[in-house]
């Protein structure tokens, strides 16, 4: 009897035991019994720390918008498991995708099939006394299987954490690489200093494949920590006989930014692009996929234009409503959360903000809490409610309370003309309580609503905005 998608998901699911180990051997003899179809298809990797969805999803946006057959690989997903794994036929795929968010997902029953085909393989590695693959790469070997019987004429393929390790990185020769913005994240298993973070991120880097990448040079880091993340990749690239190519914001001219999006020149280009997506370093993000579709001859100078102004990434700055506006942002690291602030300055300035926070309790909460809940911010956070990504690594929401107070005192106007600690920080352990807080909020106010923390939470958050919407 065939394997339905609910019995494929389980098996999958029963897998996350296995944890995240990092290594390509079980990788390696998995795809080996699935006869290598990765070894067939073109790809673009995308490797880094912030900004892999969002440069994916430009970058297979342009590629469909020239004509190309695309398959898009992401992680992780917000609403549905079959998003991770999409193909764009073309203009029109690309086109159907901007007007369906599912459009292009892999079939639950093609899902099934393939994972039952998986299954074999992995029973067979077992039986040669093999480790079992985990999660990933069982998701991944699904991923270059579908898009190989797809036929695709070209892949998106974005890592799941860092790069030399990752199971993506089993394709052996890719046409670029692209390396977005690296900062600090996933410590506990890609080292402390940003040197080991680059390192990482730097094995994706094959010999003779351009690299692009996200100068560090104009990151929120130090000085030092920009120079070294600099010279691994820098030193990578001429081990590997690859081509360096630096993705900066001097060659970026803003030309307009409001709610609907943001226009902008690449001036190296001469070439003028818009995208609706509002956080204030998609510019960088299009850019670099810009300049990779178009110096590799993938795609001209129109389906550039075509593929940044269609491109729709939910949970990254998301708009869910717009009076009073709702915003939803995956931000989950401190330089996430400081970009996060930077936009939120952009859009709101001088006003009152409603706050709704869920975190994983192995980041970083302080570092994150202080880049959106800052002195420094434009906008006067003026409520918050904390609650909790549905993740066995979640901080409790009267954990994450607790360190929103502490940051708050920090804020001038504080104590007993200011801030009501009581007042102001909310807890809801349930993130459809916590969305029913900030609404009954929003609409008495009418003060806007942001929901920061996790991407393990925003599929939560915004189904439940959609229940109180319908």
């Amino acid at each position: 009897m065939s394997m339905t998608f609910q019995e494929a998901r389980q098996y999958l699911s029963e897998s996350l035991r296995f944890g995240i180990r990092l290594g390509l051997q079980r990788m390696q003899r998995l795809m080996d019994l699935l006869g290598n179809p990765q070894e067939q298809l073109r790809c673009l990797h995308v490797a880094g720390t912030n900004g892999k969805g969002s440069v994916s999803v430009y970058t297979a946006n342009i590629l469909a918008a020239a004509g190309y057959r695309t398959g898009l690989f992401t992680s992780p997903y917000i609403n549905r498991l079959t998003e991770r794994i999409r193909v764009l036929d073309g203009l029109s795929g690309m086109q159907a995708w901007q007007a369906d968010e599912t459009h292009g997902e892999i079939a639950p029953a093609e899902f099934a099939r393939l994972m039952e085909v998986i299954k074999r393989c992995v029973d067979q590695m077992l039986a040669e006394g093999l480790e079992h693959p985990t999660e990933f790469e069982l998701l991944t070997a699904m991923t270059f299987c579908y898009f190989h019987d797809r036929d695709c004429q070209i892949v998106v393929l974005e890592t799941g954490l860092g790069g030399r390790f990752d199971s993506t990185n089993i394709i052996s020769q890719p046409l670029a690489c692209l390396i977005t913005a690296l900062g600090f994240d996933h410590m506990d298993r890609l080292g402390p200093t940003i040197r080991d973070i680059a390192g990482e991120k730097a094995g994706i880097i094959k010999p003779g494949v351009p690299v692009y990448l996200y100068d560090p040079r104009d990151l929120d880091l130090s000085a030092d920590d920009q120079a070294a993340a600099l010279q691994v990749i820098t030193t990578r690239c001429r081990q590997e006989n690859s081509t360096l190519h630096l993705v900066s914001w001097e060659t970026i001219l803003p030309l307009n930014y409001d709610w609907s999006g943001q226009r902008f020149q690449i001036t190296s280009l001469k070439l003028e692009l818009a995208t609706s997506m509002l956080a204030v370093f998609q510019p960088m993000n299009a850019q670099l996929a810009v300049r990779c579709c178009l110096d590799l001859g993938l795609a001209d100078r129109k389906a550039a234009v075509i593929g940044v102004a269609a491109a729709r990434w939910p949970a990254r700055m998301e708009r869910l409503r717009s009076q009073p506006p709702v915003l939803i942002d995956g931000a989950h690291n401190g330089q996430s959360c400081l970009a996060l602030r930077r936009t939120l300055d952009r859009l709101l300035p001088g006003q009152p903000l409603i706050l709704v926070a869920g975190m994983l309790a192995d980041k970083d909460v302080v570092d994150m809490l202080a880049a959106v809940i800052s002195p420094f911010a434009a906008y006067q956070v003026s409520a918050v409610i904390c609650t909790a990504p549905d993740n066995p690594r979640a901080l409790p929401a009267v954990q994450l309370a607790d360190a929103v107070e502490q940051q708050l005192r920090q804020l001038p106007n504080t104590g007993g003309s200011g801030y009501n600690m009581k007042d102001i920080v909310q807890v809801a352990e349930d993130p459809k309580d916590a969305v029913r807080q900030a609404s009954r909020l929003a609409e008495q106010n009418q003060w806007p609503v942001c929901a920061f923390g996790s991407l393990y939470l925003m599929g939560a958050i915004r189904a439940a905005w959609a229940e109180l919407d319908c």
